[in-house]
């Protein structure tokens, strides 16, 4: 019998995911959360991992990714005119020229990111029409051999033509979820999904746990269904419960009120949408119309705290008043935290006794009393300025101050660095 690896994590303020506990341990015994104990009541000789007084609270959750895009950094361009431009001369053009170890790599290096940020599961939306078949399964190796729970889709569009769309649509529906690794449907945007693709995908995936797709980012998407985007998608199948329709940032009320009677979430990514000056999503309307908001960072970078700390200080720009965004992206962490449970059986996104000991110790050390009425705001004012000191998935230390074990980050630089050459060949001339 293999024994199971117990030790306790001590020495922090505790903060579960919904209450706050001082002077308290986690015990862990194998991938799990034994108990949450006094500190004098840790097993005399068991092996600590000891805080040191910093903030210790659930991993967290990245509800839209975009992994494939980590080879983008630094790639030269000319700067493009708006958000169409955007996609043509850098996104479409990226992924068309994606192979499979592009994949691998890109995937990689932006699970390392997720749990340097203290991320343990991510929602990515892939696109690489370079390569299809078979990319899903990619993603499921690099995500789960680095230690995140995820959930994968390739992104089917049009843009290609059809047969690259279908071809798309089969690499979701051929992908066989794994315990660590769920599945959605992935779909672009509504302007580059004709009604012939969207009837196949309708008819093929009807039965599928829910999709993952653009939705409302940029005026041309609400534009293309003539203001009608939403009532377009529901005509298909595509909003309702588990779909995560991501951006939303020209969507009218009644279109919000319609996606919150469906249970269907909207994924707020706020930098992004500040990024390539499609608008800004306006977090207090929808919640306060009923809609499930959850957060992500697409592909911008891996950090949640810093897109949580964004989302909130844009709402009161948005709004102009400094009396709102606390407890709407107090909401929206929730329901971020909550998709772990959706898409892995042993998670909850918070932690509790019986279930996967995903922890995030932060560098962040309070400095003022810490209670659960104001605890967001040791998150958004202290943590999210600072690194994570730590990260535990499934009861193993997958990063600690700049390291991860098991992985030679200068190496895996160096063979980005020559995978990110080559999809960058003859683009040198266009900067």
């Amino acid at each position: 019998m293999t024994h199971m690896h117990e030790y306790a994590v001590t020495g922090g303020v505790l903060f579960t995911g919904s209450e706050v506990v001082h002077g308290h341990a986690l015990i862990i015994a194998g991938e799990n959360v034994a108990a949450l104990v006094r500190e004098d009541g840790v097993p005399r000789g068991m092996e600590c991992v000891e805080a040191d007084g910093r903030l210790i609270m659930p991993g967290l959750v990245n509800a839209h990714h975009h992994a494939y895009s980590a080879l983008a950094t630094g790639m030269p361009g000319k700067p493009a005119e708006d958000f169409r431009a955007v996609l043509e001369q850098v996104w479409w053009r990226l992924d068309e020229r994606l192979d499979a170890e592009a994949v691998a790599l890109s995937a990689r290096w932006a699970a390392l990111q997720c749990l340097q940020h203290g991320v343990t599961v991510v929602i990515d939306h892939h696109a690489s029409y370079g390569v299809v078949g078979g990319v899903l399964e990619i993603m499921r190796r690099e995500f789960e051999g680095c230690g995140l729970s995820s959930a994968v889709c390739f992104e089917v569009s049009g843009r290609h033509g059809r047969e690259r769309g279908m071809a798309a649509l089969e690499e979701n529906l051929g992908f066989e979820r794994s315990a660590r690794t769920a599945r959605l449907i992935g779909l672009h945007a509504g302007f580059t999904l004709d009604d012939e693709l969207l009837a196949a995908v309708q008819a093929r995936a009807a039965r599928a746990d829910g999709f993952h797709i653009h939705c409302a980012e940029d005026e041309l998407d609400t534009a293309s269904a003539e203001g009608r985007l939403i009532e377009r998608l529901e005509r298909f199948g595509i909003v309702r419960e588990n779909s995560l329709l991501v951006h939303g940032v020209h969507l009218s009320e009644g279109e919000l009120k319609r996606v919150a009677a469906a249970g269907a979430a909207i994924v707020h990514c706020p930098e992004s949408n500040m990024h390539n000056g499609v608008g800004a999503f306006d977090l207090v309307r929808a919640a306060g119309l009923g809609v499930r908001v959850v957060c992500g960072t697409d592909g911008l970078h891996s950090n949640m705290l810093r897109s949580y700390a964004a989302a909130y200080v844009l709402s009161r720009h948005t709004r102009r008043r400094a009396d709102v965004g606390y407890e709407e992206t107090w909401r929206m962490y929730a329901a971020t935290q909550a998709l772990a449970g959706a898409l892995c059986a042993d998670s909850c996104g918070r932690l509790e006794a019986g279930r996967r000991a995903d922890i995030a110790v932060l560098a962040y050390r309070p400095h003022t009393p810490v209670t659960a009425e104001n605890v967001w705001g040791h998150v958004l004012y202290g943590a999210a300025a600072g690194p994570v000191h730590m990260t535990i998935s499934g009861g193993q230390v997958r990063y600690v101050e700049g390291t991860w074990p098991g992985y030679d980050a200068r190496a895996l630089s160096v063979a980005c660095a020559g995978a990110a050459a080559r999809l960058w060949e003859g683009r040198e001339g266009e900067a």
